[in-house]
């Protein structure tokens, strides 16, 4: 779960066709054993076809339940520590009564490994 912060427009040459959010990470439910996405501060980049579309709608200031791969087809494969959101991943807005839900899962995700 992640709450959007702000809105950066990008004027650089590689970033064409990308929208910058600055979200900061409040919890990671799933992660792979490698990767580099944690709490705190990050930016992440969504394509300007997608926000033209409303498809996802993401306004400052709420937080947003964000499901994909930390590797995406963003501008260079996604550089380390950004997240890449396509139209392969899922942003929805959060609500407050999934948190318990999600520990749940979480609960029962570990006595099975």
């Amino acid at each position: 779960m992640a709450r959007v912060l702000s809105r950066v427009d990008v004027d650089k040459e590689h970033m064409k066709g990308w929208v910058k959010f600055m979200v900061r990470v409040e919890s990671i439910y799933k992660k792979a054993k490698d990767s580099r996405i944690s709490k705190g501060i990050m930016p992440m980049l969504v394509p300007i076809s997608d926000l033209t579309c409303k498809c996802p709608k993401i306004k400052p200031e709420r937080s947003y339940l964000i499901l994909g791969r930390e590797r995406d087809d963003s501008p260079g494969g996604t550089v380390s520590g950004q997240l890449g959101v396509t139209q392969r991943s899922i942003v929805i807005e959060w609500r407050d009564e999934w948190d318990q839900r999600m520990r749940r899962f979480r609960r029962r995700a570990r006595k099975c490994k």
